[in-house]
C-alpha cells in the first residue's frame, strides 16, 4: 500500500514471521551451521531471534540493543549502541539476528560489536533484506522495497503513521479511511478510538 509521498507499507502477520523465520532456519542448516549463541538485535530481532533457536536447536539467546531509526523511514545519522551485548562470547560461533537489513548500518555495527567482545566468527540473519542496503546479511528470507509494519509494531506503526498523515494535512474526516488503504485493519482503528 501506498501513501501520498509513496512510501509502500507491507504488513506481515506472525504466521508470516514464522514461515520468514523457518526459510531462514532452512538456509542455515543447509550449509551446516550450528552458532554457539543466538544474538538479538533489540527491538527488531527478539522474535525471529527465538524463534531461531527453537528451530536450530541453540539454548543460548543473548541480545544487544541499537537505536538508529526514529520513526518510520526515518533515521538519525549514525546507529548508537544503547545496551552493549548482555553475554560473554570470547571465542565462540555467533549468529546476529534482526528483523530486517535497511540501510544496513545498525547491522554492520552489530557485528563489529560482536567482533570486539572476542567472537570467533559472526554471521548475521534477518527476515528481510533491502536492494539498497549497503549489508548484506549471510542468511535472509526475502527482498522487499516496502516500509515493513511487523505484528510486534503495529501500534507503533499505527502511531507513527497517523501523525506523519496529519502533518501532511489529511483531515480527520479522511484519516481512517487512508489508514484502512494502507493496509491497517478497521477492527484495529475501531479499538484505538
Amino acid at each position: 500500500m501506498e501513501s501520498e509521498k509513496g512510501l509502500q507499507l507491507l504488513h506481515l502477520s506472525w504466521d508470516d514471521v514464522q514461515s520468514l523465520t523457518e526459510e531462514v532456519a532452512k538456509q542455515i542448516r543447509e550449509i551446516g551451521y550450528t552458532p554457539d549463541v543466538i544474538v538479538a538485535v533489540s527491538r527488531g530481532g527478539f522474535d525471529p531471534a527465538r524463534i531461531l533457536c527453537d528451530q536450530l536447536g541453540i539454548k543460548r539467546l543473548a541480545s544487544l540493543q541499537i537505536e538508529y531509526y526514529t520513526d518510520i523511514n526515518e533515521s538519525s545519522s549514525t546507529p548508537e549502541i544503547v545496551f552493549p551485548l548482555n553475554a560473554d562470547v570470547p571465542g565462540m560461533s555467533v549468529l546476529v539476528v534482526d528483523d530486517v537489513s535497511d540501510t544496513g548500518d545498525s547491522l554492520r555495527v552489530a557485528r563489529d560489536h560482536v567482533l570486539e567482545r572476542g567472537a570467533s566468527e559472526v554471521r548475521v540473519a534477518t527476515l528481510h533484506v533491502k536492494p539498497w542496503t549497503g549489508f548484506r546479511p549471510d542468511f535472509s528470507a526475502s527482498e522487499v522495497e516496502s516500509w515493513i509494519i511487523y505484528p510486534w509494531e503495529i501500534e507503533e506503526g499505527l502511531s507513527s503513521m497517523t501523525e506523519k498523515l496529519k502533518i501532511e494535512g489529511m483531515s480527520s474526516s479522511s484519516l481512517k479511511e487512508e489508514l484502512i488503504r494502507l493496509g491497517f485493519s478497521r477492527k484495529k482503528l475501531e479499538r484505538t478510538n
